[in-house]
Formats: structure tokens, sequence, C-alpha cells
């Protein structure tokens, strides 16, 4: 502490959602902020409450943490919402960045139309569409600003975080999916995601300087896995 950034050593699933929730509560962590999107699932199971998030922060067990989604974060708010009302989550706890793109409806349809559930092993939740139709700047995009039902949370995340740190705050950066998916690193193009997924990539998501970082969690499994389908290789796959 005061910021520490959750990552995966392999291929997702390694309990990052565990670490974060485990840590809200632990270290009374004043603020938590996710990366990613809708594609990457964090389980959180606390005291017979068991849940899979997909968009809502980890860290919402402490009723003290606040929760954000970064400016490189990419939204589905039908999704979001139903995770705030399943986990009771009060709306002046959460804080989503204007500049965070929106996961439309369409977008999932379009990843299937395209084949990329049986190509690579896509979710299909959108996300790489989102990213995509971002970078072509196409007209249809929507940020997080422009979107009504989210109006209420809007703000600057970035900002927020660092004022937070410049007061000593403890700050939690989770990370998602896995090191083994970065579509920069991996060895295994095109079975990537659609970004980075290294502790400096989720840095830049959240707009905080590698420099304020005291520490990297990272989260390994003992058995590496991989979403199912053609997601790409695992080298020493069981059965």
């Amino acid at each position: 502490m005061p910021l520490t950034v959750v990552v995966g050593a392999q291929f997702g699933g390694e309990g990052k959602g565990k670490v974060v929730s485990h840590m809200s509560i632990a270290e009374d962590v004043d603020f938590v902020v996710r990366c990613g999107g809708p594609n990457s699932g964090h389980t959180v199971d606390y005291q017979g409450f068991r849940i899979g998030l997909r968009m809502l922060p980890s860290g919402f067990l402490n009723n003290r943490t606040k929760l954000m989604l970064a400016p490189g974060a990419l939204v589905d708010a039908q999704i979001l919402i139903n995770e705030m009302q399943a986990c009771k989550v009060d709306s002046s706890r959460l804080m989503i960045d204007r500049n965070a793109c929106i996961v439309a409806e369409d977008y999932s349809k379009n990843e299937l139309d395209r084949g990329l559930r049986r190509r690579i092993g896509s979710t299909g939740s959108g996300t790489g569409i989102a990213v995509a139709k971002r970078a072509l700047r196409d007209s249809d995009v929507q940020l997080a600003r422009n979107v009504e039902v989210l109006a209420p949370f809007i703000g600057d995340v970035s900002t927020e975080l660092n004022s937070a740190l410049d007061q000593g705050k403890k700050v939690v950066v989770e990370g998602t999916q896995g090191f083994g998916l970065s579509l920069y690193h991996t060895d295994n193009y095109p079975y990537s995601t659609n970004q980075d997924t290294n502790a400096s990539g989720f840095l830049s998501e959240t707009g905080l300087a590698l420099a304020l970082v005291n520490d990297v969690i990272m989260a390994v499994r003992t058995l590496p896995i991989r979403v199912e389908g053609e997601s790409g290789p695992l080298k020493f796959e069981i059965s």
C-alpha cells in the first residue's frame, strides 16, 4: 500500500477477485478501480455469498471502499446495474470515468457474426468490438458521459485517484484476465484478448504513473486454465 496493482499470471481465472475482495477488508482499502470489460469474470465468495462479477469492482464487500471504473474500461451498463442490485451497492459508492467506452447491445452479436467465438474462443461479450470501434472513431461509439442512465456515476477517475494517493489513501487497481492473454505480449496471437493485461497496461487504463506503485500482486494458478473452446494452446493440458 498505498497503491497496489493486482494482475493475473496466466490466462485468467487465477483468483484476482478473491484477492481484491480480501484486500478490501483486510487492508481497509479506500478505493478499488477495475479495468477491462465484461469479458472477464471475477468471483467473490464471502460468508456464504458467492457471485461472479463482470463489471463491479470486487472491493464492494467493504462498505467504506469507493468503487471505480477506469477511463480505459468497457462498460455494459445493464450488467453493471444488475450487479449493483445483487450486491446491494449504494449508488453513492460508484464512480465511472467520463471517458469509459460503452459496450452497446448489438456488439455481442457483431462478434458472433464475425465468428470470433469459433475462431479464437472469444467470450462474445462485445468488448473487442467496443475497443475496435473506439480506435476507428466510429460514429456510433458512446462514452459513459453520454449515457443517461449512468449520469449519476460520472466523474474524473484519474484525477480522483491521483488526489487520493497524494493524501495517503489506499488504492487497489483490479486488473483483468492474465498476462498470457495480452494483445501485445502473448506468444499465441491471435489467441489473445483485445488489450494489454500487465500492470503497466492497467495503470495506463487508469491514469496512474508507474512511479506511484508500491506493490504488484500476481495471482497464479497451480493448474492454469483457458476459456473453453478454440481459445488457444495450453501447454501440458490435461483432460
